[in-house]
Protein backbone atom coordinates (compact mmCIF):
# COMPACT_ATOMS: atom_id res chain seq x y z
CA UNK A 1 0.00 0.00 0.00
CA UNK A 2 2.71 2.30 0.92
CA UNK A 3 4.89 1.80 -2.11
CA UNK A 4 1.43 2.07 -4.47
CA UNK A 5 0.69 5.65 -2.56
CA UNK A 6 4.53 7.01 -3.47
CA UNK A 7 4.06 5.80 -6.80
CA UNK A 8 0.84 7.86 -7.04
CA UNK A 9 2.38 10.99 -5.53
CA UNK A 10 5.02 10.67 -8.20
CA UNK A 11 2.55 10.41 -10.93
CA UNK A 12 1.00 13.65 -9.43
CA UNK A 13 3.84 15.81 -9.31
CA UNK A 14 5.21 14.57 -12.71
CA UNK A 15 1.86 15.49 -14.25
CA UNK A 16 1.29 18.85 -12.40
CA UNK A 17 5.01 20.00 -13.34
CA UNK A 18 4.21 19.56 -17.15
CA UNK A 19 0.82 21.02 -17.54
CA UNK A 20 2.72 24.17 -15.60
CA UNK A 21 4.72 24.25 -18.44
CA UNK A 22 1.92 23.96 -21.06
CA UNK A 23 -0.04 26.74 -19.66
CA UNK A 24 2.72 29.03 -19.06
CA UNK A 25 3.27 29.04 -22.97
CA UNK A 26 0.89 28.31 -26.27
CA UNK A 27 2.40 27.25 -29.02
CA UNK A 28 1.17 30.17 -30.78
CA UNK A 29 4.13 31.93 -29.60
CA UNK A 30 7.06 30.15 -30.53
CA UNK A 31 9.54 32.94 -30.65
CA UNK A 32 8.56 33.44 -26.78
CA UNK A 33 9.24 29.54 -26.31
CA UNK A 34 13.19 30.52 -28.01
CA UNK A 35 13.41 33.30 -26.30
CA UNK A 36 13.16 31.20 -22.92
CA UNK A 37 15.50 28.47 -24.36
CA UNK A 38 18.13 30.52 -25.06
CA UNK A 39 17.84 32.15 -21.69
CA UNK A 40 18.02 29.02 -19.74
CA UNK A 41 20.93 27.58 -22.17
CA UNK A 42 23.01 31.35 -21.40
CA UNK A 43 22.40 30.47 -17.68
CA UNK A 44 23.11 26.56 -17.63
CA UNK A 45 26.41 25.07 -16.25
CA UNK A 46 28.34 23.02 -18.71
CA UNK A 47 26.99 19.88 -17.08
CA UNK A 48 23.55 20.78 -17.93
CA UNK A 49 24.21 19.95 -22.01
CA UNK A 50 23.51 19.38 -24.51
CA UNK A 51 20.88 21.85 -25.29
CA UNK A 52 18.14 21.15 -28.15
CA UNK A 53 15.05 23.00 -29.25
CA UNK A 54 12.92 21.22 -32.11
CA UNK A 55 9.60 22.19 -34.19
CA UNK A 56 8.47 19.40 -36.47
CA UNK A 57 5.10 20.00 -38.19
CA UNK A 58 3.64 17.12 -40.22
CA UNK A 59 0.72 16.72 -42.98
CA UNK A 60 -2.08 14.52 -41.55
CA UNK A 61 -4.28 15.01 -43.74
CA UNK A 62 -4.63 16.92 -47.14
CA UNK A 63 -7.23 18.07 -49.84
CA UNK A 64 -8.23 21.30 -51.61
CA UNK A 65 -11.51 21.43 -48.58
CA UNK A 66 -9.91 19.81 -45.51
CA UNK A 67 -6.47 19.87 -43.68
CA UNK A 68 -5.19 18.74 -40.92
CA UNK A 69 -1.41 19.19 -39.30
CA UNK A 70 -0.12 17.47 -36.27
CA UNK A 71 3.13 19.72 -34.72
CA UNK A 72 5.47 18.30 -31.83
CA UNK A 73 7.67 20.58 -29.86
CA UNK A 74 10.87 19.59 -27.95
CA UNK A 75 12.78 21.79 -25.63
CA UNK A 76 15.84 20.18 -23.50
CA UNK A 77 17.22 22.85 -21.79
CA UNK A 78 18.83 22.14 -18.38
CA UNK A 79 19.72 18.25 -18.81
CA UNK A 80 18.09 15.99 -16.95
CA UNK A 81 14.95 17.59 -17.89
CA UNK A 82 13.01 18.78 -21.39
CA UNK A 83 9.58 19.62 -22.00
CA UNK A 84 7.85 18.04 -24.76
CA UNK A 85 4.46 19.41 -26.21
CA UNK A 86 1.91 18.64 -28.98
CA UNK A 87 -0.82 20.75 -31.31
CA UNK A 88 -3.19 19.81 -34.14
CA UNK A 89 -4.71 22.05 -36.52
CA UNK A 90 -7.54 21.15 -38.63
CA UNK A 91 -8.46 23.53 -41.06
CA UNK A 92 -11.90 23.57 -43.34
CA UNK A 93 -12.85 25.92 -46.45
CA UNK A 94 -16.07 27.67 -45.63
CA UNK A 95 -16.86 29.65 -49.31
CA UNK A 96 -13.98 31.44 -50.12
CA UNK A 97 -12.21 30.89 -46.71
CA UNK A 98 -10.34 29.19 -44.64
CA UNK A 99 -11.49 28.68 -40.77
CA UNK A 100 -9.81 26.62 -38.14
CA UNK A 101 -12.13 23.84 -36.73
CA UNK A 102 -12.27 23.56 -32.83
CA UNK A 103 -13.76 20.88 -30.60
CA UNK A 104 -16.31 23.21 -29.20
CA UNK A 105 -18.13 23.25 -32.78
CA UNK A 106 -18.47 19.26 -32.84
CA UNK A 107 -19.26 18.90 -28.91
CA UNK A 108 -20.81 22.10 -27.86
CA UNK A 109 -22.96 20.33 -25.00
CA UNK A 110 -22.69 19.41 -21.69
CA UNK A 111 -24.25 15.38 -22.88
CA UNK A 112 -22.26 15.60 -26.12
CA UNK A 113 -18.55 16.50 -24.17
CA UNK A 114 -19.53 14.13 -21.33
CA UNK A 115 -20.08 11.21 -24.14
CA UNK A 116 -16.36 12.19 -25.54
CA UNK A 117 -14.92 12.14 -22.23
CA UNK A 118 -15.72 9.18 -21.88
CA UNK A 119 -14.85 7.23 -24.85
CA UNK A 120 -11.56 8.58 -24.10
CA UNK A 121 -11.60 7.49 -20.82
CA UNK A 122 -12.65 3.78 -21.74
CA UNK A 123 -10.16 3.87 -24.23
CA UNK A 124 -7.24 4.96 -21.77
CA UNK A 125 -8.31 1.48 -19.91
CA UNK A 126 -7.42 -0.25 -22.71
CA UNK A 127 -3.62 0.90 -23.23
CA UNK A 128 -1.49 -0.41 -21.15
CA UNK A 129 1.41 2.57 -19.83
CA UNK A 130 -1.60 4.99 -19.36
CA UNK A 131 -2.65 5.90 -16.04
CA UNK A 132 -6.27 4.47 -16.64
CA UNK A 133 -4.61 0.92 -16.68
CA UNK A 134 -3.76 -1.19 -14.30
CA UNK A 135 -5.21 -3.02 -10.98
CA UNK A 136 -5.51 -0.59 -9.11
CA UNK A 137 -5.66 1.73 -11.44
CA UNK A 138 -3.38 5.52 -10.51
CA UNK A 139 -6.27 6.90 -12.22
CA UNK A 140 -10.39 6.86 -12.57
CA UNK A 141 -11.83 9.42 -13.79
CA UNK A 142 -10.65 11.49 -17.29
CA UNK A 143 -10.98 15.39 -16.75
CA UNK A 144 -12.61 16.77 -20.03
CA UNK A 145 -10.42 19.84 -20.11
CA UNK A 146 -7.61 16.90 -21.11
CA UNK A 147 -8.96 16.53 -24.05
CA UNK A 148 -7.68 19.41 -26.04
CA UNK A 149 -5.85 18.56 -28.70
CA UNK A 150 -7.16 16.58 -32.04
CA UNK A 151 -6.26 15.96 -36.39
CA UNK A 152 -8.30 14.30 -38.21
CA UNK A 153 -7.82 11.31 -41.27
CA UNK A 154 -10.14 10.32 -43.20
CA UNK A 155 -11.79 8.26 -41.59
CA UNK A 156 -11.60 9.25 -37.68
CA UNK A 157 -11.05 11.68 -35.21
CA UNK A 158 -7.71 11.44 -33.28
CA UNK A 159 -7.46 12.97 -29.83
CA UNK A 160 -3.84 13.56 -28.69
CA UNK A 161 -3.18 13.99 -24.72
CA UNK A 162 -0.23 16.16 -23.52
CA UNK A 163 2.81 14.31 -22.23
CA UNK A 164 2.18 13.25 -18.79
CA UNK A 165 -1.46 14.39 -18.73
CA UNK A 166 -2.84 10.31 -18.91
CA UNK A 167 0.32 8.26 -18.67
CA UNK A 168 4.38 8.04 -19.11
CA UNK A 169 7.55 6.09 -20.13
CA UNK A 170 6.80 6.20 -23.73
CA UNK A 171 7.92 8.73 -26.32
CA UNK A 172 4.75 8.72 -28.65
CA UNK A 173 1.53 10.49 -27.66
CA UNK A 174 -1.00 8.89 -25.70
CA UNK A 175 -4.04 8.90 -28.52
CA UNK A 176 -7.51 7.84 -29.25
CA UNK A 177 -8.97 7.02 -32.59
CA UNK A 178 -12.83 7.98 -32.82
CA UNK A 179 -14.36 6.88 -35.96
CA UNK A 180 -16.12 9.84 -37.70
CA UNK A 181 -19.22 8.01 -38.32
CA UNK A 182 -19.67 7.89 -34.55
CA UNK A 183 -19.06 11.51 -34.05
CA UNK A 184 -22.14 12.05 -36.39
CA UNK A 185 -23.95 9.94 -33.71
CA UNK A 186 -23.61 12.00 -30.97
CA UNK A 187 -21.91 15.14 -31.74
CA UNK A 188 -23.17 18.56 -34.19
CA UNK A 189 -23.73 15.87 -36.99
CA UNK A 190 -25.15 19.39 -39.11
CA UNK A 191 -21.29 20.39 -39.17
CA UNK A 192 -19.80 21.13 -42.55
CA UNK A 193 -16.69 18.89 -41.80
CA UNK A 194 -18.63 15.80 -42.43
CA UNK A 195 -19.98 16.45 -45.58
CA UNK A 196 -16.82 18.15 -46.52
CA UNK A 197 -14.80 15.06 -46.09
CA UNK A 198 -17.07 12.87 -47.03
CA UNK A 199 -17.15 13.84 -50.41
CA UNK A 200 -13.43 14.43 -50.01
CA UNK A 201 -12.93 10.79 -49.66
CA UNK A 202 -15.75 9.92 -52.31
CA UNK A 203 -13.05 11.65 -54.25
CA UNK A 204 -9.70 9.59 -53.77
CA UNK A 205 -8.33 13.63 -53.97
CA UNK A 206 -6.39 13.14 -50.55
CA UNK A 207 -3.61 12.58 -48.34
CA UNK A 208 -3.94 10.91 -44.95
CA UNK A 209 -1.12 9.60 -43.05
CA UNK A 210 -1.38 9.24 -39.47
CA UNK A 211 -0.51 5.76 -38.92
CA UNK A 212 1.96 5.44 -42.39
CA UNK A 213 3.82 7.23 -44.61
CA UNK A 214 2.31 9.89 -46.76
CA UNK A 215 0.80 9.21 -50.18
CA UNK A 216 -1.86 10.01 -52.53
CA UNK A 217 -5.56 7.54 -51.12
Amino acid sequence: MGKLLWCYLIVVLLTSCQQQDIKSNTMNDLSGFRSEFFKKALSSNIEEAPFGFNYSLRTIFFSKNVVSLFAELTVQDRLPHGKKQYEGKTFYKSGDQWRELHLGELFHTQDQKETLRKACENGLKNISLSYFSGNPPLRTTLAYDDIDTFVIDSHHLIIVFQPYSVGGRIDTPFTIKIPLTSIQSYGKESHSIFSLLAKTVESDLYISCWDSECGLS
